[in-house]
């Protein structure tokens, strides 16, 4: 995705949970990644859990007029002032959970200890984006997107590879997404290593998800 100056809107008990809960007092996670991969799901139970205020970036972007213009695939948010609106809200508290696809366009690295890119199967994924009534383009957007990993370069390109931990939450319940990743509050785990363009290519799907 471009980094230009709009970017399109696609439209607790235990003493390791206690722990982490503590941890995530002090820093400020990102949850990203495309729509349909369970971002905001997994956002709501690890706020309810530890009591982080969520900052929806979808939400913010439209409670504080920080839209360009709608179009038929979308809003086109103003990435300048919402990330000026969001530099001030990350001032005010340290336990955060910034949630939104948005975040590799919006935020700054500074300050972030770690940024959660979400990822899903293309398969599982057309099927979720097909519920949710997105449009045919909608949809292979998406999907293309999640194939190549857009979400997981772009963030690494704006918050550095350190920061970076990939889930992949095919066939995964939200409270199995939410305590992978609140172990990886505590300690890093190794490369998920996911590769949606090589297995739809070994399965010969390409033409299934990319026009020629």
């Amino acid at each position: 995705m471009p980094h230009n100056s709009q970017v399109r809107m696609i439209s607790l008990g235990s003493p390791r949970i206690n722990s982490v809960s503590r941890i995530l007092f002090r820093l400020k996670l990102v949850i990203t990644g495309n729509p349909g991969v369970g971002k905001h799901t997994s956002a709501r139970i690890i706020a309810d859990k530890t009591g982080a205020k969520i900052i929806d970036l979808n939400r913010v972007a439209i409670d504080n007029n920080a839209i360009a213009k709608k179009t038929e695939r979308g809003l086109e948010v103003d990435a300048k002032k919402l990330g000026s609106l969001l530099a001030k809200l990350l001032k005010a508290r340290n336990d955060m959970i910034i949630v939104g696809h948005l975040a590799p366009y919006v935020l700054k690295p500074a300050g972030i200890s770690m940024v959660a890119v979400l990822r899903r199967s293309p398969y599982e994924l057309e099927k979720i984006l097909k519920k949710r009534g997105y449009s045919l383009g909608k949809i292979r957007e998406n999907l293309e997107s999640e194939i190549l990993g857009v979400s997981l370069y772009d963030s690494v390109k704006t918050f550095g590879r350190s920061k970076i931990v990939e889930f992949d939450t095919t066939g995964e319940t939200p409270d199995q997404t939410t305590r992978e990743i609140m172990r990886a509050l505590r300690k890093k785990p190794k490369p998920a290593g996911i590769d949606w363009l090589a297995m739809v290519s070994r399965r010969g799907d390409m033409q299934k998800f990319f026009e020629y």
